[in-house]
């Protein structure tokens, strides 16, 4: 039996919650040096007198952790996620060093592909902390996921 899931297979309202991913100081300077090289992200000293007051993640980072929690979350079984939009991306909270993420998730809209080979798949993601369930992020993704043949 196959773990793949396919349009038809998927209902609005469905809900799911990932697995967990930690932001660490680390993992925070190493993103930030080669991709978002600003002094709120890489430089201890400059960021205390920052807006934030210290160190904070990037939010592309905030956003590539959500996607792999997605990814590893496998919502589609053995289909791929593949990606189609973002729409109403907001970054709520700054996610300082040491912060545990995870995502709720849930399918909000199904729509048929005019060819009616594939469906596009509405999805709410928020991001929150673990510790005190804190929106660190909200957005939509829209997928696409073939129907079964």
């Amino acid at each position: 039996m196959s773990d793949t899931r396919f349009f038809e297979d998927l209902s609005v309202g469905e809900k799911f919650n990932t697995g967990t991913f930690e932001l660490t100081a680390q993992n925070i300077d190493e993103f930030a040096s080669i991709y978002d090289p600003q002094f709120i992200h890489i430089d201890q000293e400059g960021a205390k007198d920052g807006p934030f007051g210290g160190i904070i993640a990037s939010g592309w980072q905030t956003l590539g952790a959500t996607m792999r929690l997605m990814a590893l979350e496998k919502p589609f079984g053995d289909n791929p996620l593949i990606g189609m939009r973002i729409d109403d991306l907001k970054f709520a909270k700054p996610v300082y060093p040491d912060t545990k993420v995870f995502v709720e998730a849930e399918i909000i809209d199904l729509k048929s592909s005019r060819n009616g080979e594939r469906g596009y798949v509405g999805i709410q993601l928020e991001t929150k902390t673990v510790d005190n369930n804190e929106l660190v992020v909200t957005q939509k993704w829209t997928c696409l996921l073939p129907f079964r043949k």
